[in-house]
């Protein structure tokens, strides 16, 4: 790799990278059975990293695992994506979960299981100490390095979603870090403020007008669905592999629509997460109805991942004018899966990241980290052979979508610049 480059990675959690340092780290691990031989002194146990394709169970763990590691110390295991966790009795006990408990909206849990998803992921994480101030500044700091090793020099993070802080706090934090020269990588912060309220208290406090030494503030972050390996990426048909769902709407329709619209009005950009093609037909819906409200012409409103985006959703993306950040690097996990999950037909549609570049869109690179590792090494290999590092054996998928290595810098350096240019 030419040292020369200077990467920007477009969407990622740099709080989150900092963060995961101290939790255990369940990657590695290639089945359930070596998963419940973990030992820690710790009070609360806390890792992440897991995805059920890796084991060779093939299976989720469930709280029944989690009981043999310990039934006496709250247990909560994170899978990769962030979207879904498992957690043991004694966790669930401390959060006043049992059988009566209602779910909530926007996620889900299973009692029986002990596996949350979405929106009933803080129910749980509600038992994680809050972090100090100085906690956090070092987290972020920690991030940092870690991006520098990796010759990413500027980033665009969600930070304000990471802990349950006040987004407030985590501004402060950054303001001092930058003005006492602590962070060295430019950051565009993504704020991920998901609820009217949240919102307007930002945009009546002029925040999204404020200029800081070393960092912006960007586009309001919206996450509005889950992921393909969880079942919570939302569908416009059931799933192939579980037919009695279609996935997890995050915000009520209107809601989502409202917190475009309040942004766009205000000249904020939004940049949606949405994966299932039904949430991105909802969420293309949202920006097209603002966007004949506030006539914006150059806006960058953007999707983050946009998976299983058809050839019929890219082409209303192209008419917008809206753009895509995508991760090539989650094939390296996701091409076991994605027949299973969506069938052969729906697959042959998904993952069309160069049919979007293609077609005009602004496509950039990304990793989501500490979903997959931050380096662009992966993610520009990925792009370019359309095959699994960690599943060679399944050869090409979709071997027309490659990228070449121009276009694959282009895509990591030039369109995420023009995504975080100040306008």
């Amino acid at each position: 790799m030419n040292r020369k480059i200077k990467f920007y990675d477009s969407h990622l959690h740099l709080l989150g990278l900092g963060y995961n340092e101290s939790l255990i780290d369940l990657n590695a691990y290639k089945s359930i059975d070596s998963l419940i031989t973990i030992k820690s002194s710790k009070e609360l146990i806390i890792g992440r990293g897991w995805h059920q394709n890796n084991f060779i169970e093939k299976r989720y763990p469930t709280k029944h695992d989690l009981n043999k590691i310990s039934s006496t110390k709250p247990i909560i295991f994170i899978r990769v994506c962030g979207h879904v966790l498992v957690c043991n009795d004694k966790a669930m006990k401390l959060a006043n979960i049992d059988e009566s408990s209602k779910q909530i909206e926007g996620g889900s849990f299973d009692f029986k299981t002990g596996v949350f998803t979405e929106d009933a992921l803080s129910i749980i994480y509600s038992l994680i100490p809050i972090p100090t101030k100085e906690d956090i500044k070092d987290m972020f700091i920690k991030g940092n390095n870690i991006l520098l090793k990796n010759n990413i020099t500027n980033c665009a993070s969600d930070d304000f979603s990471t802990l349950q802080v006040p987004y407030e706090l985590i501004i402060e934090c950054l303001e001092e870090l930058y003005n006492n020269n602590l962070m060295h990588v430019s950051l565009y912060e993504q704020v991920n403020l998901p609820s009217k309220e949240l919102l307007l208290d930002y945009i009546n406090k002029g925040y999204h007008k404020k200029k800081f030494n070393g960092f912006r503030l960007g586009p309001l972050k919206l996450l509005a669905d889950g992921s393909l390996g969880g079942h919570t990426a939302y569908l416009n048909e059931p799933y192939e592999d579980d037919k009695s769902t279609r996935g997890i709407k995050v915000f009520k329709d209107s809601e989502l629509e409202e917190l475009i619209y309040i942004a766009d009005s205000n000249e904020m950009d939004v940049a949606v997460h949405a994966i299932g093609d039904g949430m991105i037909d909802i969420v293309l819906n949202g920006i097209e109805k603002s966007l004949k409200k506030t006539n914006r012409i150059h806006h960058r409103h953007s999707i983050i991942h946009a998976q299983l985006a058809n050839r019929r959703q890219i082409k209303k993306m192209k008419e917008l004018g809206v753009s895509v950040i995508v991760q090539p690097v989650f094939l390296n996990s996701d091409i076991p899966i994605i027949e299973k999950r969506i069938g052969k037909k729906r697959a042959s549609e998904s993952y069309l990241f160069k049919t979007m570049y293609n077609e005009g869109i602004r496509v950039g690179f990304s990793t989501d980290s500490p979903v997959e590792d931050v380096s662009p090494l992966d993610n520009i290999k990925i792009a370019m052979t359309r095959k699994s590092i960690k599943f060679p054996e399944l050869g090409e998928f979709l071997p027309e979508e490659k990228f070449t290595y121009e276009e694959s810098i282009e895509c990591y350096t030039t369109n995420n610049f023009w995504l975080s240019y100040d306008k």
